[in-house]
């Protein structure tokens, strides 16, 4: 048994001193695979004989490389290692939770981690792997969810013993889902932090993953690292500031209290929200955000009311307002003239809206729902959503089915119009036996894919 330690010692040791320090290597190969690579951040101080925090950063498109980058900035500051595959896990997520789990026994093999301190990260579906290995397993610290999370309140009081941060994209898909968790009173004591941010891309700022690290590890720190982990969330909120990025400063630079002042002196702080909150640029856009959001909670309600009701009684006179509200979002979306407060809450509910839709589709399509209700949610589908082109075929095979051989041409050309080229499939679709054989059908086809299959034109 010795000798195994020893060997097993040995292993990490050179395999330590074959990886650089400080910086992120893009691939390192998993064993007994060909190719299957992670990407790797040790921090400056590693040393094989001790043993360091370690992130697990899933990304939900295999960009591994890119997850560890981002979490560079909070490796650095608590001396953590950044383990990122650059791969994506498999759609079931039984079998990817076994996969991450795979990945993780791995690091311990092969890496000095301290099993304590074992924290999962994930971006988007990646957040849901990582949130689920937390509340099935009892050996997780902590969880980083980005954008995304699953919390089933049973397992998390069974289980689990990890404290979760959440990143929340402030116009992201499921902003609404995010805000609810934040405020569930089963799930006060597991959650560690929650931040809102603005960002053009996914990923939010090295700052706040830094601070969610520090959120997670700071019960355990010194003094020295609590006072420089301290400096650094203030030097973050300073930047927000400087960029003008005066609401995500304050809400940021607010949130420091609590975390720091049973630990030391928080005047730079103070000083810091004061200068935030008495700019006039601050004022305004605080106004502008809560005038927005007011709208926006009204209109949602009637999202949500409006798509019950229109839903169970396939109210289609009433696909006029759908129709409208959708120009109204995407007109503000894409106005230049609009502040930025009413354009993050036009993304927020159009976004929404799809989300719910597609989720009141799923539901009546595995509950038997009529022909009419079928039909109306496709319609719907698409205008919430133009490019949704599976809700075209759909339209097309029950407007068949009803025996309405116009509404079936007609979405069979705007089908056509989203750039669907899949020339076979329009030959397959469910119930248009009649009409893809006709002359209407086939000049359709020919119309914009040059050919057709019974026409020679």
């Amino acid at each position: 048994m010795r000798l195994l330690i020893l060997l097993l010692f040995c292993s990490i040791a050179s395999i330590a001193q074959e990886l650089q320090k400080g910086v992120v290597i893009p691939a390192v190969q998993l064993e007994n695979s060909d190719d299957k690579s992670y990407a790797l951040y040790l921090p400056n101080s590693y040393e094989s004989s001790q043993s360091y925090p370690v992130v697990f950063v899933f990304d939900e498109a295999g960009m591994g490389a890119k997850a560890a980058q981002q979490f560079s900035i909070g490796a650095n500051l608590t001396q953590s290692i950044i383990v990122a595959p650059n791969y994506i896990f498999s759609d079931s997520l039984n079998v990817s939770v076994k996969q991450s789990a795979q990945l993780i026994n791995t690091i311990y093999q092969r890496l000095a981690v301290n099993k304590e301190k074992i924290i999962l990260a994930g971006i988007g579906r990646g957040s849901i792997v990582a949130s689920t290995n937390a509340l099935l397993s009892s050996d997780v610290y902590g969880v980083i969810a980005i954008n995304e999370v699953f919390i089933d309140e049973k397992l998390l009081n069974q289980n689990s013993k990890a404290k979760f941060v959440l990143l929340n994209k402030d116009t992201g898909e499921y902003y609404y889902n995010l805000k609810r968790i934040e405020n569930l009173y089963s799930f006060r004591e597991k959650l560690k932090g929650y931040y809102e941010f603005s960002s053009e891309d996914q990923w939010p700022d090295g700052g706040y993953l830094s601070a969610a690290m520090v959120d997670l590890l700071q019960n355990s720190a010194s003094a020295e690292d609590i006072e420089k982990y301290y400096k650094n969330d203030i030097a973050y909120g300073t930047s927000l500031y400087k960029k003008r990025r005066h609401l995500e400063a304050y809400d940021f630079v607010f949130d420091l209290k609590k975390q720091y002042k049973k630990e030391l002196d928080i005047d730079e702080q103070k000083e810091l929200l004061k200068t935030v909150r008495g700019s006039s640029a601050y004022k305004l856009s605080k106004i502008y955000r809560n005038q927005a959001r007011f709208d926006e909670q009204l209109l949602r309600q009637d999202i949500l009311f409006f798509l019950d009701e229109d839903v169970l009684k396939a109210y289609f006179d009433n696909l006029g307002w759908w129709n409208y509200q959708m120009d109204e979002i995407d007109a503000t979306i894409d106005s230049t003239a609009s502040n930025a407060q009413q354009r993050k809450s036009a993304l927020r509910l159009k976004a929404f809206t799809q989300s719910q839709v597609e989720q009141k589709y799923s539901l009546y399509a595995q509950n038997n729902g009529t022909l009419e209700q079928l039909l109306f949610l496709n319609i719907l589908r698409t205008l919430v959503n133009p490019d949704n082109q599976e809700a075209f075929i759909n339209i097309i095979s029950l407007s068949a089915k009803e025996g309405d051989e116009s509404a079936a041409l007609f979405y069979l050309e705007e089908l056509l119009r989203t750039g669907y080229s899949d020339y076979d499939s329009l030959y397959a679709i469910d119930g248009t036996t009649a009409l893809r054989i006709g002359e209407e059908w086939n000049a359709i086809v020919k119309d914009y894919l040059g050919k057709s299959k019974y026409y020679d034109y």
